[in-house]
Order: structure tokens, then sequence, then C-alpha cells
């Protein structure tokens, strides 16, 4: 009996494995598309991506000519007048403007030359375009780990349901044959008292467990935005992990991370707001063409007529009390800053890798521990319970196995937990989430 539990126990645990290996979860698949169909963070992020986008279009067309018209109308109470005398005579030449004005307007314009400021601000925004898809990669690989966390908790929790019914039925069968030796009087009506307080024990456990496992459940259900009263389907257990074929190279996991890629793509960002920042102090040169149809038109006439002006614009800043080394010097350190910045994101993120590696190993050593631990707890359960109905050991020590088996139940299905987080966090710190 003893070698056959105990070759059941193997072929579970083996059974565990497999699945892990495997590797194959469709319910958590579809757990994590819920969530990120449904996260207002997501949507947010990809919202920006949209703008980000305009932005870059808008910065785009800056390079091409501008059209522009333009209406105006002026009535004036008391128009100039002039009065000019003829020399050599009496006579008197009087010019009066008249009392309104009105007319239509168009420019066409074209910038030839701005410093520069016109490529930096494209470069610009198309760099925060990337910032912003970028984001909305850091978001989803972020929501993906939360739903691994949530999504395991709640198969966990469930699976802790199981094993505090079991035990409860353990405890009492340990009751029922307490009861029966009461009766025939082979112990004392103390055993039969210990053991119903064990009984009352373990309904507590198991209620507590069913609590902990329908606030997993809410939890579960809040994060993807299903309604409390709905069930999301998951797994029964929880599977060891298998990591095959994940890089474990710290430099090639900072390649992949959104993070470190956002922060080397602010540099970029930082320089082109420095050269739109120079531009100004540069010289600027522009070509356009106006054209009108107003009246009063030229040579005096009342009538409306047609206008036209061609023009050249060259601005040069000459003297601005310093400003310019100072923004160029603003512009320097802005750019410092953010490769500092890159710098640390580099180190934080070097650090998440290997921590995560460490702590995924830490996790896959402890649920080998646990997976003996139970099979020795369990065994040794078996043969306490046995030695009880020959009399040969105490009530005690049924209840400190049976405890001590349910410990291990539990110490084993928390190790099988983390080492699904631990896996969840180091794929996410591997760029492979």
């Amino acid at each position: 009996m003893k070698l056959r539990y105990s070759i059941t126990m193997c072929c579970a645990l083996l059974a565990c494995t497999l699945q892990g290996l495997a590797q194959e979860h469709p319910l958590l698949d579809a757990y994590r598309a819920q969530v990120q169909a449904y996260s207002p963070d997501l949507r947010a992020a990809e919202h920006a991506v949209g703008a980000s986008d305009a932005a870059r279009q808008m910065a785009r067309a800056d390079f091409l000519p501008k059209l522009s018209g333009g209406a105006n109308f002026n009535y004036t109470g008391e128009p100039l007048q002039l009065d000019v005398n003829v020399p050599g005579t009496d006579d008197v030449l009087s010019f009066e403007g008249r009392n309104t004005k009105y007319g239509a307007s168009l420019n066409l314009s074209q910038p030839l030359y701005t410093g520069g400021a016109l490529q930096a601000g494209y470069d610009k925004a198309r760099g925060e375009d990337q910032i912003a898809r970028q984001e909305v990669r850091r978001v989803t690989n972020d929501l993906r780990y939360e739903a691994d966390v949530r999504y395991w908790n709640r198969v966990a929790q469930c699976e802790l349901v199981s094993v505090a019914d079991r035990y409860r039925t353990s405890v009492a069968q340990l009751v029922a044959v307490v009861r029966e030796r009461v009766e025939l009087e082979y112990t004392d009506r103390n055993d039969l008292l210990m053991a119903e307080v064990r009984l009352n024990d373990a309904d507590y456990r198991s209620e507590r467990a069913r609590n902990e496992a329908e606030v997993a459940r809410l939890s579960l259900n809040a994060l993807a935005g299903i309604p409390s009263g709905e069930q999301i389907l998951t797994d029964t257990l929880v599977a060891v992990p298998s990591l095959a074929g994940l890089s474990f190279q710290v430099e090639d996991a900072l390649s992949r991370r959104p993070e470190m890629q956002m922060a080397e793509t602010n540099i970029g960002v930082q320089q082109s707001a420095a050269r739109m920042a120079n531009a100004r102090y540069l010289p600027s040169l522009s070509v356009g063409v106006d054209g009108n149809y107003s009246s009063p038109g030229y040579d005096f006439r009342a009538d409306l007529d047609p206008n036209y002006s061609v023009y050249a614009k060259l601005s040069v800043p000459i003297f601005e009390w310093g400003k310019r080394r100072h923004t160029r010097n603003k512009g320097r350190y802005q750019v410092d800053i953010a490769r500092e910045r890159c710098m640390q994101v580099a180190d934080g993120l070097r650090l998440e890798v290997e921590t995560a590696r460490c702590n995924y190993q830490q996790a896959m050593e402890q649920v080998r521990l646990t997976e003996s631990s139970l099979r020795k707890a369990a065994e040794s359960e078996t043969l306490a319970l046995d030695k009880y109905r020959e009399g040969s050991v105490s009530i005690v020590e049924v209840i400190n196995a049976q405890l001590y088996h349910l410990e291990a139940q539990q110490n084993h299905i928390r190790s099988k937990l983390n080492a699904c987080l631990a896996k969840s966090a180091l794929q996410r710190a591997c760029g492979e989430g």
C-alpha cells in the first residue's frame, strides 16, 4: 500500500512537470488577450502613438510651401485729404482718400533656410513618435506580467482549496478511527477531543482557502474588465515552468527592452531640441508671393483692382545679450542629462535581468525541494495512521504528520507559483514576455 501510494505520487508529480515543460497554456493566452483588449493604460498608450504620428506629419508639412488667404474691410470717418498748390498758377490740386477700403489677398511662402530648425523639428517629432511606440510595448509587457501574476495566483488559490479539502477529509478519517477506538476502549476520549478540534481547524482552513480563492477570482476579473459575477476559465494545476529557448545574454536582453530603446531615442530627441533652440540665432531666408484684389486700386482707382508682389526675406540675428551662448549651453546640458539617464536605465535593467535569473533558479530549486518533502510527508502520514491503528504511536504523532503533509502540499503549490511568477518576471526582464 505504501509503495503503491509513493508510485502514485511520483506519477502525479511527473505529470505536472511534463505539463509545465510543454508550456501550452491556451487559457492563459486567452486571458492575456482579454486584459490587453480591456486595459485603459494600453489604449491610452495607443492614442499617444496616434498623437505623436500626427505631430510627425505636422513637422513634415513645415518643409512644404504655405498658402494663406485673407480679407479686410475698413471704414474711415475722416479720410486723409491733401491740397497741393500748382507752382506758377493759382490752381490747387486736392487729393482725398476714400472712406472705405476692402479687398482680399493670397500669400504663398516657402522657407529656404531656417538654420536647421525645420529638420531638427522633424527629427524631434520622429523620435517622440518612436518613444510613444516603445511605450506601447512597455505597457504591453507590464500588462502581460500582471496578467500572469493574477492568473497563476488564482490557479494556486484553487489548488490550495483542494489541498484544504483533502486535509479535512484526512482529519475526518482520523476522527472516525479515533471514535472507533474510543468505543472499543482502546484509547482515551481525550484523543477524540483532540481529533475533533483538528477537524474544526480543518473546516476553518477550508473556508479561509475558499475566501482567498474568491478574492483572487475577483482580482482576475477586475484586470480584464469582466463583471465579478462571471467565471474565467483557468488551469486546474500550477504548472512547473520551463524556459527552453530563452536567451539569458544581458546585452541582448537590454537591446530588446523598450525602456532601453526609449532612453536611447530620448538622447536624439534632446539633440534635436537643442538644434531647434539654436536655430533661432542663425540666419533665415524665405521667399513668397503676395496677391491681392482690393479697393481703392492702383492709380487711386475707386474700383477693385488686382495686384501682386514678390519678396525675399532674410533675417540675421546680430546681438542677443548672450542668449545664444546660454541657449547652446542649456541644450548641451539637456543632452548630457539624457545620456546619464540612459546609463541609469541600462544599469537598472541589467540588475533586473540578473536578479530575475537568480530568482528563477532559486524558485526552481525550491520546487525540487518541496517535491521531495511532499513525497516524504505523504508517506509519513500513511505510516503514522497505520501505526495509530495498531496502537504503537500517540494521536499527537498522527496529527503532526497530517499537518506536515498539509504544509508540504501548500509549500509545493507556493513554490510552483513562485516559479511561474519568476519565469514571467525573467521573460519580461529579457524582453521576451
